[in-house]
């Protein structure tokens, strides 16, 4: 186990809190601008604090999480974003070319959406009336006839007044 740690944190937001309550906090702790903001939230991981203990850097993580920040604890022999895939094989973010982008990030570029052009809609046939008016033609309605229900073997007595 290694004796020195590095806090990672690559764009994640814990339940409950936004991404604008986030990055505030990090520009509250820490003076940033917009442009280093924007690599925090890139989705890479990004080592922002280094060389701790590991009581240090669960504090770090602690003080992050007051704000919504989601950071990880890794030892610093595996905090470098270009080490060679985890213990488990998996690869790396170059090898596979997929990434995720934190909740509510813009992932297309302009020239990636696609354009819709206005759609010319004719409406001469429609018409509007006045509120409240029957809209239908007595062509158009529905007659529905009472059915024929026999009730002349039912009868209404008086109600019991022991009950009350």
């Amino acid at each position: 186990m290694p004796d020195i740690y590095s806090v990672i944190y690559r764009g994640d937001i814990a339940p409950g809190f936004t991404l604008v309550q986030v990055r505030q906090g990090f520009q509250d702790m820490f003076s940033l601008d917009d442009q280093k903001l924007g690599q925090l939230f890139s989705g890479r991981p990004v080592a922002i604090k280094k060389n701790l203990d590991y009581s240090k850097a669960e504090q770090f993580c602690a003080l992050l999480a007051g704000f919504g920040a989601v950071a990880q604890i890794r030892g610093a022999e595996s905090s470098a974003p270009s080490d060679a895939g985890d213990a488990a094989g998996q690869p790396t973010r170059e090898e596979d070319g997929i990434t995720i982008a934190p909740a509510g990030a813009d992932v297309l570029t302009d020239d990636q959406r696609r354009q819709v052009p206005p759609r010319q809609v004719t409406t001469e046939h429609l018409s509007l009336d006045a509120v409240g008016a029957d809209v239908l033609r007595p062509e158009e309605r529905k007659s529905v006839e009472a059915p024929a229900i026999d009730l002349s073997h039912l009868k209404i007595e008086p109600a019991d007044d022991s009950e009350s």
